[in-house]
């Protein structure tokens, strides 16, 4: 799906996901739709609708068939809705589509707390990695949206080479309420500290213990194992439309880069990088007297 068309639906692009269609679409139920919820089905406003109009239908026809909605209409197709969405292979249905007391589907949704081993295809904006289907905070946290809707949330490689390699990053307990543009964590390095913003509202449900051991980690892989927590998003779609994203994300790093330039551009000592070149890995490191607050202010808020 292109970018404009991103725009004119505010469709969640989910990570690593090849398939994009509605699984009662692809069941055959309705018409063809796109998912609008990350295959959140069970919290999915679009899913009550349909189970609540196939209701009121069978109640007008005199129909005494008391099988759950979603079980007769699924049944069409046989298939387990993770196949039908892509997220598996093949699966045929033995629970009669109660998804929310099937094992199958608690063990599909336990596992999407792990991170995706896939990893995601990286671009360059001056010298920085930009992770493709990603999004992309102002105060350079990144959202990786997930099947099922959780979103993974990291820093970006900006950010990471900005400040350099951290003693340590502190983050929030599990069930904690996060906020869109509010701090989540906390980086901490040499006695000074930067909150990393949050890209969406929602609450905390898992955090990388790999960053609490050894927060280098983050700076060594920004964008898959340096992750720093997942989030169940209360306003997944709104804040969406409040992030970068693909070509946007790419614009953005130039101008970010261009501007840490002309701030920097003053102190010999800062390694110029000619057009295509890698950024250093520890900015701040190489020119500390620029200030640690003065780049927090500058890039993270």
């Amino acid at each position: 799906m292109d970018e404009k068309e991103h725009k004119q639906t505010k469709q969640p692009v989910v990570f690593s996901m090849d398939n994009d269609m509605c699984v009662w679409s692809r069941a055959g139920v309705v018409k063809p739709t796109r998912c609008m919820n990350a295959f959140d089905c069970l919290g999915c406003a679009f899913d009550q609708r349909v189970l609540a109009n196939f209701e009121e239908q069978r109640k007008a026809s005199g129909s005494t068939d008391t099988r759950p909605a979603r079980m007769v209409l699924m049944m069409r197709k046989g298939k387990c809705r993770h196949m039908l969405s892509g997220r598996i292979p093949y699966g045929l249905c033995s629970y009669a589509y109660n998804c929310e007391k099937c094992h199958f589907d608690q063990m599909i949704e336990d596992t999407s707390y792990l991170p995706n081993l896939s990893r995601p295809a990286i671009d360059k904006a001056s010298g920085f990695d930009v992770a493709r289907d990603y999004y992309y905070h102002h105060g350079h946290s990144w959202a990786r949206v997930e099947y099922g809707g959780r979103v993974r949330v990291g820093m970006d490689d900006f950010a990471l080479r900005l400040l350099g390699p951290q003693d340590e990053i502190k983050m929030p307990a599990l069930g904690a309420k996060v906020g869109q543009s509010s701090p989540a964590a906390v980086l901490k390095r040499s006695g000074n500290e930067a909150a990393a913003l949050c890209p969406v509202d929602g609450e905390v449900v898992a955090v990388n213990h790999e960053i609490l051991k050894k927060a280098n980690t983050a700076n060594d892989a920004p964008y898959v194992d340096g992750w720093l927590m997942v989030v169940q998003p209360k306003n997944l779609r709104k804040n969406l439309k409040n992030l970068f994203f693909d070509s946007e994300s790419l614009g953005w790093i130039d101008d970010e880069a261009s501007r840490l330039g002309r701030l920097l551009s003053s102190d010999a000592r800062y390694p110029r990088m000619a057009s295509g070149g890698e950024a250093i890995r520890d900015i701040y490191g190489a020119v500390p007297e620029i200030g640690w607050d003065r780049l927090v202010e500058e890039f993270l808020k």
